[in-house]
């Protein structure tokens, strides 16, 4: 059995968890100035979150979720609402609950950079990189269905994005696109159709069929066909004018995915060659770098003046994080970074912003298994200035 296979790891092993990493992955850590110890802490908690589509009613209470989890240690998350942290060896998967769409998973990290949107039911909201769709479930708990707020989610990939379809449909995500784009070209705005919606929110059964075939085949238009809709945005005209560029952004940006544990610790199981090849190679390290300032400056060229954008990644490199930021920074002057909201309780891990003149940089936010006991991400929110 693997070392790493551990829950809870004591000092004493700390040596022998270090000496299971490749050479070029401890490379990588050095280079990064990523603390290997951060690997050695497996205790870390899981997060769920009620689907605020139901009523509440017919929500799970906190001792529901106890028994149908067989777990005593449930509790809630301060500052995030219907937000319940489990220990990590808690399966949900078997439980009426998460069967019946009432609960999904979802990592505090997500939780935190869709909070930084300030999303209101109004708002058309982007997220460039929307699988696997947990994000987009908690949007749309967020937009409820009291305004005409929509979701527009992208992705580059067809597996994934089948993923994120099969969420929204459990989940009874209806104000939502899904686009098979690269989310650094993808060029739709937010939909400009929106009268029938309000009369066509709650008729469920009506929005999930006919989806294989989206489009007209006599509409000649050059509009883009979503990979998958609901009926109600399927007839979007897809308009051009900038009133309909979208009011918030997320680009929760490809990265190498060091901060996150269950992701290293799943080459560490099977393999570290794939890791190796798309991660640790420096070609694909600069490719890396060069896709997520495409991709946040795709997202940005897409936002409303005055709108938010939040960028994250589940990486502790400063290159993808810092550097990206502090590059777009000193090349949008009409961009200004804002404080990160609802972590007052939440212990965050020093920021790598020494070399760089810009105390606005300060209200970026990094978090990590040995200070925040949650997996390594960071987050970044920017407003869009009207220019005068």
């Amino acid at each position: 059995m693997s070392v790493l296979s551990d829950d809870y790891v004591d000092e004493e092993n700390s040596s022998q968890i270090l000496s299971c990493f490749p050479p070029p992955f401890l490379q990588f850590l050095e280079t990064n100035d990523i603390d290997p110890n951060i690997y050695t802490i497996k205790s870390l908690p899981r997060y769920i979150c009620l689907n605020t589509h139901f009523p509440s009613s017919q929500l799970p209470s906190p001792s529901d979720l106890s028994f149908q989890l067989s777990c005593t240690r449930i509790q809630k998350v301060p500052n995030f609402p219907h937000f319940f942290s489990l220990p990590s060896v808690t399966k949900i998967a078997n439980s009426s609950a998460y069967k019946q769409g009432k609960i999904f998973g979802i990592d505090l990290s997500s939780a935190i950079a869709i909070y930084s949107l300030d999303i209101h039911p109004n708002d058309h909201i982007l997220d460039l990189c929307c699988a696997p769709g947990a994000k987009l479930c908690l949007i749309s708990n967020i937009l409820d269905n009291v305004g005409i707020g929509t979701i527009t989610g992208v992705d580059i990939s067809k597996n994934r994005l089948s993923v994120c379809k099969n969420l929204c449909k459990k989940y009874k995500i209806t104000k939502v696109r899904l686009f098979l784009e690269d989310g650094t070209k993808f060029n739709v705005l937010a939909p400009s159709y929106l009268e029938p919606i309000k009369k066509m929110i709650g008729q469920l059964h009506e929005l999930h069929i006919n989806e294989n075939r989206l489009k007209n085949p006599e509409d000649k238009s050059d509009k883009i066909t979503p990979f998958w809709t609901p009926k109600i945005l399927r007839n979007d005209p897809q308009k051009r004018d900038s009133q309909y560029l979208y009011d918030k952004v997320i680009v929760d940006a490809e990265c190498t995915h060091d901060g996150s544990i269950s992701h290293i610790l799943k080459y560490e199981k099977y393999g570290w060659e794939t890791f190796e090849k798309n991660f640790l190679n420096p070609d694909r390290l600069n490719s890396l770098w060069d896709l997520q300032r495409n991709l946040l400056r795709n997202g940005w060229s897409l936002l409303k003046p005055d709108g938010i954008l939040v960028y994250s990644t589940c990486s502790l490199s400063k290159k993808q994080n810092e550097d990206v930021i502090g590059w777009f920074l000193a090349n949008y002057k009409n961009a200004r970074l804002e404080t990160i909201p609802n972590i007052a309780n939440l212990k965050t891990a020093p920021l790598k912003v020494n070399e760089y003149n810009n105390t606005d940089l300060f209200k970026l936010v990094r978090f990590d298994p040995i200070h925040s006991n949650t997996s390594g991400f960071f987050v970044a929110k920017i407003r869009k200035i009207k220019e005068t």
